[in-house]
Formats: structure tokens, C-alpha cells, sequence
């Protein structure tokens, strides 16, 4: 803090407001495809790469590291209340918005019901009549039916400090819940992978003096950024992402 003036009550709280800029989760809305989720309570990430070493004659230790796949895999927790973890998403209930169908995917006609009775199931003519494949779209039965999104976490602490991260073409691979006597709360965990995880970067920092910054479309060249996160699309966030400072 080279400018910091610790001399008057402002000038020391505008450097602390400058140094201490750590967010909790309390501080933090996460997003998918600009969806915010609201009973989201708990997410967690990581990525994992093989690293094997390299051995020859003569030589105790390895004399280097040889670089393979790497894989991003995460978990969410979600807070459930009178319907699944995520019914709005699964069901298309966006359905004043153009891409109602963005989470519907492919059924196929001759699918075997729970029960293992289908009338479809050898009938020709339903599959001709529907297609080549017999297939429709239909909202998905379970959340590992879901087509894959981007989960975006964005950040702004009362100090005005602004950051935001992306996790990438996230699919879903595990769902679990339970119920007990003795819960008060009803949780359902997710297990899933990615393609790719944007790490945190600032985005803005929000100034006292100028309070409308956030709720104005633009001003002084900076963009609203609630506007901005949820307009992005995945390819949009991936390609932002490089230039955000």
C-alpha cells in the first residue's frame, strides 16, 4: 500500500477496504448458464493430473516426471424444500425464455419403463411414425440426464470487491439424498466432472462514490455486472474469462 494514509479515519479505512478482500460463502451466488441457484449450500472442486516418474540404470531417484491426463471433478449440496434439487432446471419451467428446451434431452420411444412392460417396446410402426430413431425430447428423469452447463461463481463482499470463477462443462454422474427422524433439513449431494475450471479473478471493485454503478448498464466504460454473468453463454464465459483482470 504505497499510497495509504493511515493519518485520518478514511484514509485508513479505504486501504484496509483495498488490502482485505476475502469472500465467504455468504458473499458468494452461484449460477448455471446465468440461472441463479438458490438452494445451492455447498460446492466443492478439484483437479487431479497423473504424474508418473521416470527411472533409468543407474539412478536411485527419478531423473524426471512424465505429464498424462488431467480431470476436474467436483461435489454439490443442495437444500431441498417441496420439490428435487433441481426440479425448475429438469422440468423447463423457463418457459417465457427462447431456450426452454436447453435442458431437455433425447428419449427414446422403445425405452423400457420402470416395471420392465412397454408396449412400444418391438412396435415398428410408433418408431417409424416418430422418426428414423423414435426419438423426442423430453424433460430428464434424473439430474445425469442433464445435457452439460456452466456453473459460475461471482463474488462481491461488503467492501465492494467483485470476482468471479467458471466451472466448464459440468455433467452430473451421482445423486444422493436421505431423510431421518432425527434431520431437520433435507439435503440432496451431487457428484459430477468438467471439462475445465476458470479460477477466481477480480472482476470491479465497486466505489462509494460512484453507487450506481452496479445498476446502471455502463458507466465510465465499466459494465454491470449482474447483467454481464448472466447474458454470458459458455463459450462467451471461457473466452471473457482470459481478459478479465
Amino acid at each position: 500500500m504505497p499510497n495509504a494514509n493511515f493519518q485520518t479515519v478514511g484514509g485508513a479505512t479505504d486501504a484496509l477496504e483495498q488490502t482485505y478482500t476475502s469472500s465467504s460463502g455468504c458473499d458468494i451466488l452461484a449460477t448455471i448458464d446465468g440461472i441463479l441457484i438458490g438452494n445451492l449450500s455447498g460446492i466443492s472442486f478439484s483437479t487431479t493430473r497423473e504424474k508418473s516418474p521416470i527411472y533409468v540404470l543407474g539412478s536411485t531417484d527419478a531423473v524426471s516426471f512424465g505429464r498424462g491426463k488431467r480431470g476436474h471433478a467436483g461435489s454439490m449440496i443442495f437444500t431441498n424444500f417441496d420439490r428435487h434439487a433441481l426440479y425448475d432446471i429438469m422440468d423447463g419451467l423457463r418457459s417465457n425464455s427462447s431456450d426452454k428446451w436447453r435442458y431437455y434431452y433425447w428419449r427414446k420411444l422403445t425405452d423400457v419403463p420402470a416395471g420392465g412392460k412397454s408396449l412400444m417396446l418391438g412396435n415398428r410402426n410408433i418408431v417409424d411414425n416418430a422418426g428414423a430413431l423414435g426419438l423426442e425430447l423430453a424433460p430428464p428423469n434424473y439430474s445425469d440426464q442433464l445435457p452439460p452447463f456452466t456453473i459460475t461463481l461471482s463474488s462481491m463482499n461488503e467492501y465492494g470487491s467483485i470476482s468471479v470463477m467458471h466451472i466448464i462443462g459440468v455433467e452430473l454422474i451421482n445423486e444422493g439424498s436421505g431423510i431421518s427422524i432425527d434431520d431437520i433439513t433435507t439435503e440432496t449431494q451431487t457428484t459430477f466432472v468438467a471439462r475445465s475450471i476458470l479460477g477466481w479473478k477480480p472482476v470491479a471493485r465497486l466505489d462509494k462514490r460512484d453507487k450506481d454503478v452496479y445498476y446502471s448498464e455502463s458507466v465510465a466504460g465499466r459494465t454491470n455486472i449482474k447483467e454481464r454473468l448472466n447474458k454470458l453463454t459458455v463459450l462467451r464465459q471461457a473466452e471473457l474469462s482470459a481478459s478479465l483482470a
